[in-house]
């Protein structure tokens, strides 16, 4: 899903114009691009989760919850990912094709996960409540602490970005003069 958003990113534009919604206030600005952007990211988690079930036919205790888990995570991912490069621009790739990298670590590529701060684990271990069986309400605590990371999303597109506008357009702007992109 991280992936996927970082390609969107990439290829789609982030911010819309302000002179073609001129009434428009900064806030439906940030989310009537970001609903976009929400509604790829969950056509993608539906193919992904379809794909595991059906295709690769993982052993799945709990089919629909494995798909809520995943629609969430996808929603946080989604949100973080677009706040970032709405706020950031270039940058906020940037930042967030580290956070992929930091993910890598945290999905068991290259440690165990246990090793981890507790920072990475909680879409992991959420997913795995879905795969394997629910253990008490681990999986709430799980998705509540995801969803922590919404809420920085929102913050970061909302709120952090306002300061950062003037520094935006002016590395915007040398870009376009340096005719390489």
């Amino acid at each position: 899903v991280w992936v996927g958003v970082i390609i969107m990113a990439a290829i789609i534009k982030v911010k819309v114009t302000k002179s073609k919604y001129p009434d428009a206030t900064p806030t439906q600005l940030f989310f009537g691009r970001s609903l976009f952007f929400i509604a790829m990211g969950q056509v993608q988690t539906l193919i992904t989760v379809l794909g595991d079930l059906f295709i690769l036919k993982i052993q799945c205790v709990h089919p629909f919850l494995f798909w809520v888990v995943g629609a969430l995570t996808s929603l946080t991912f989604t949100l973080l990912i677009y706040a970032l490069v709405y706020s950031f621009g270039d940058v906020g790739k940037a930042i967030a094709v580290v956070v992929l990298v930091l993910q890598i670590a945290g999905s068991s590529g290259t440690y165990p996960i246990e090793l981890l701060p507790e920072l990475f684990p909680y879409a992991i271990n959420a997913m795995r409540e879905c795969i394997c069986g629910l253990y008490e309400a681990d999986i709430v605590i799980y998705l509540l602490k995801l969803l922590t990371f919404l809420v920085v999303g929102l913050v970061v597109g909302l709120w952090i970005r306002i300061p950062f506008e003037g520094l935006n357009h002016y590395m915007e702007e040398r870009m376009e003069d340096t005719e390489m992109m």
